[in-house]
Formats: structure tokens, C-alpha cells, sequence
């Protein structure tokens, strides 16, 4: 493996790369309205090559649709991705060549410090062919499972008028995140008042450790990860043991409320939610 980072002139590597590619160009890059790059890619795909890209469905990539509209006539395959936002900037290049890094292929990113690494494969080399094997299965994830393919420069009209207008929905689920992890603190804080109200002696070092881990979130995730690969830890134990139990007071009963469950894994939640049907909740 040979790798070269870039700092600057990031475009004209790029266009560089995807003019030397005599077989296929696989890309998957969250914005991409650069014409000069679209052009190249055009160019690619009226040459015989297998050109796949695979976009997000950000608003930004369909104000003006009609760069896309030779690469779709010389049979260049788009895709659309959804419904998570695709947020990867990476290039497959005849399966000898990566480009990867923080560069969008727009340009705007000529205004930002931007990076990418060219990643040239040795295929006698195991480890470069784990790299290219991950990055090409990701590709076909997103081409076949994940998004819409495009065959008609029309069907993009609808994503102009109604794309994510991503910045807003980023902004808006951190300030959402932030205010709910806030909120299982508190609540974390709440339980261990009322258990200790009712003289189940949970440990005071609770709290300080939520501090210690970084708060209530990294607490219960780092005790249910304990939890699922030995046993469960005495504070659950002791407001299990009452009769009526209080395991409602727990950091699992928690973790497993629809409130919170966008702030766990699948993983965890389901552990939560099977534990607590056995004390039926």
C-alpha cells in the first residue's frame, strides 16, 4: 500500500485519478456539485466504464440538475441515498485505487481546509485487500439497499423541492440530544433520591461516577456492557429485592423507556426491555 495525503489542489488530484480509470469508478460522497468533477465522470461512463456514484439526499446536490444530465444519457448509474444520511466522502478506482477523506466534491470545499488520502492497493498485499473488500461492500450497501437509482433526469425534480436541508436537521437533533441526555441525568438523579428515601441502600458513589464516566448516558452504557457479559451489578439487585420490587428505579428500566432508547444500541435496548418483562414492566 502506498498512500499520499493532499492538503490542496484536492479537485485536480481527483480529477487526475478518476482520469487515469480504464475499468470502473465506484463513489459515495454526501455532496457532490462540482461540474468539473461530474463532467470527468461523464466523460468515463460515455468511455465504456462502469461509473456508479451514490449521493446523499442532501438539497444542496439538486438545486441545479442538469449536470447530471449527461452523465445519466452516457449510462453513468446514480443512486440516492436514504433514509440515513450518507455522510462519506470515498472513491473505489478500478479496484487499485481509494480516495478518502473529509473532501466533498463541491466548489464550495475549495474555500475549506479539507483533506483526502489516495490509497494505491498492492493486491499481493492481504491487508489491501481487506480495505478494498470493506470499502466495496459498503458501495454495494448503499447501491442495493439503501437508495433509489436514478434513470431519468426528471425523477431528481422532486428531491430539488424536497431534500433534507441537512445543516437545520443536524442543528436541531444535537440541540435535541443534548437537551434529552440532560434529562436522563436528571432522572437518573431522581431515582436514586427516591430509592434512598425508601432506605434501599444504593451506593452514594453513583453519582460521583456518572461525573467520572462523563454522564448518565456513558453510565448506564458502561454498566450494561459489564452487565451483559457477567452478572448483574448489586444496586439493580438491591431494588429488585423488595417486595414489591423497585426495579422501576433503575438505570435499565431507563434505558429501556421509548424516551431514551435513540440514546442506546439495539443491543442494549433489547437487554432492557427483556430484563424488565421479567419484573413486568
Amino acid at each position: 500500500m502506498r498512500t499520499t495525503v493532499h492538503f490542496s489542489s484536492i479537485q485536480t488530484e481527483i480529477i487526475k485519478e478518476l482520469r487515469k480509470a480504464t475499468v470502473e469508478i465506484k463513489a459515495a460522497i454526501a455532496w457532490m456539485t462540482d461540474e468539473d468533477i461530474i463532467r470527468v465522470l461523464s466523460q468515463q461512463a460515455e468511455a465504456g466504464l462502469n461509473v456508479q456514484i451514490v449521493i446523499s439526499d442532501s438539497i444542496e446536490n439538486f438545486r441545479n440538475t442538469k449536470k447530471f444530465k449527461d452523465f445519466l444519457r452516457n449510462g453513468g448509474k446514480l443512486h440516492i441515498a436514504a433514509p440515513k444520511f450518507l455522510h462519506n466522502k470515498f472513491c473505489i478506482i478500478d479496484r487499485k485505487t481509494i480516495i478518502n477523506g473529509s473532501y466533498n466534491w463541491t466548489y464550495y470545499a475549495h474555500k475549506n481546509e479539507e483533506n483526502i488520502l489516495t490509497i494505491s492497493l498492492d493486491p499481493a498485499i492481504e491487508e489491501d485487500c481487506r480495505m478494498l473488500m470493506a470499502f466495496e461492500a459498503k458501495h454495494k450497501f448503499f447501491c442495493e439497499k439503501t437508495s433509489k437509482i436514478i434513470t431519468d433526469i426528471a425523477e431528481l425534480v422532486p428531491y430539488r423541492e424536497q431534500g433534507k436541508e441537512v445543516s437545520t436537521i443536524l442543528a436541531r437533533y444535537d440541540e435535541e440530544e443534548i437537551n434529552l441526555r440532560q434529562e436522563l441525568e436528571d432522572d437518573v438523579k431522581n431515582s436514586f433520591e427516591i430509592a434512598k428515601s425508601l432506605g434501599i441502600g444504593v451506593s452514594s458513589f453513583l453519582l460521583e461516577r456518572m461525573k467520572i464516566d462523563g454522564g448518565g448516558v456513558e453510565l448506564i452504557k458502561r454498566i450494561l456492557h459489564e452487565e451483559s457479559n457477567s452478572k448483574m451489578k448489586s444496586g439493580f439487585n438491591k431494588l429488585a429485592e423488595p417486595i414489591p420490587h423497585r426495579v422501576d428505579l433503575s438505570l435499565e428500566y431507563l434505558a429501556s423507556r421509548p424516551k431514551y432508547q435513540r440514546l442506546f444500541t439495539q443491543k442494549e435496548i433489547n437487554f432492557c426491555t427483556q430484563l424488565m418483562a421479567k419484573y413486568g414492566l
